[in-house]
């Protein structure tokens, strides 16, 4: 990890003088599109602590998913919130989608010179493994990945609904349990080495992602149930879930991934995190689960199936 002032300075200087090959696949999308999707609550030039990249789920973007909470809230603990909005809103084939992490990461890295954290709700989390997975440089560059509700090993949701071709979203049929697209992900270790991985879950998700699905081997894999017995949060509702910030924020503060030890007293005594009144909450989600409920309609994106892998991922 970095916070390593000269392994941070050679980890940018190799980076920049390095074969495309040596840092993972070359970057198929125009450098201004890149650029754009990236946006930032703060100066990365004067980060004082580690920034934090957010990534939106499926049928979302970053306003959606996280202007109104995260990246209100970090810059109010010292950390410069950026966030990257993914084309057709994460409704694409996955694997380019995370070309914008790992743009978003090294830009960030490179102006902050320092590690960079990443929180990803739902599909933002594949994007994430996704980027670290394929592009090794990233690994030097990123301290924390924090995993909200990722369908790592599939989705009650597609799994049951995604069965036929011209029915989901292209990132829908990846997101199944025996996609081409999770088995590659999956081979071998679960997570990477340098980087602390921590992923939440939550027992009410009986729809989309149950916390089996959610589990991630090599990861702190925490249930916010276990944590706050008799707590309701559902799937959206970790994006400002009150325990679940908890959570992040220790992954965050604390060298490894989140510690429920270290924890316990805090996480329950919010429902909803700092900042947040019910009703706001209330009502980015409903606007949230009214766009989800278009775009899984009979109007929304659809695909013939799971696109081919990547060369480099076969």
């Amino acid at each position: 990890m970095l916070n390593r002032p000269i392994g941070l300075a050679l980890a940018l200087a190799l980076l920049v003088s390095a074969p495309a090959a040596a840092g993972g696949p070359r970057l198929s999308f125009p450098a201004k599109s890149l650029r754009q999707a990236l946006t930032c609550n703060g100066s990365l030039r004067h980060a004082q602590r580690d920034p934090v990249l957010l990534v939106h789920g499926t049928f979302a973007d970053s306003k959606i998913n996280w202007s109104w909470n995260y990246k209100r809230t970090l810059p109010a603990h010292g950390r410069t919130a950026c966030t990257v909005d993914l084309p057709e809103r994460s409704a694409g084939d996955i694997q380019p989608t995370s070309e914008y992490v790992v743009y978003a990461i090294r830009r960030m890295a490179r102006k902050s010179r320092r590690d960079v954290a990443v929180i990803g709700l739902s599909q933002g989390g594949l994007n994430i493994r996704w980027a670290l997975r394929w592009w090794p440089d990233l690994r030097r560059l990123v301290s924390d990945a924090v995993l909200f509700v990722t369908p790592n090993h599939g989705s009650a949701f597609t799994n049951t609904q995604c069965n036929s071709p011209g029915v989901c979203a292209t990132s829908l049929y990846q997101m199944r349990s025996d996609s081409a697209f999770l088995a590659a992900l999956n081979r071998g270790r679960e997570t990477v080495g340098g980087v602390d991985f921590t992923a939440v879950a939550t027992a009410d998700d009986t729809v989309f992602v149950t916390p089996p699905e959610a589990r991630l081997a090599g990861a702190r894999n925490i249930v916010v149930q276990d944590l706050c017995p008799g707590h309701k949060v559902d799937h959206v509702g970790l994006a400002y879930d009150g325990p679940a910030y908890v959570v992040a924020m220790d992954a965050l503060e604390h060298p490894g991934p989140a510690k429920p030890g270290r924890l316990r007293s805090a996480a329950c005594r919010r429902d909803i995190m700092p900042g947040l009144t019910r009703a706001q909450a209330d009502a980015k989600v409903q606007s949230y689960q009214a766009k989800l409920g278009e775009l899984l309609g009979p109007n929304g994106p659809k695909a013939d199936g799971e696109p081919p892998l990547a060369r480099y991922a076969r």
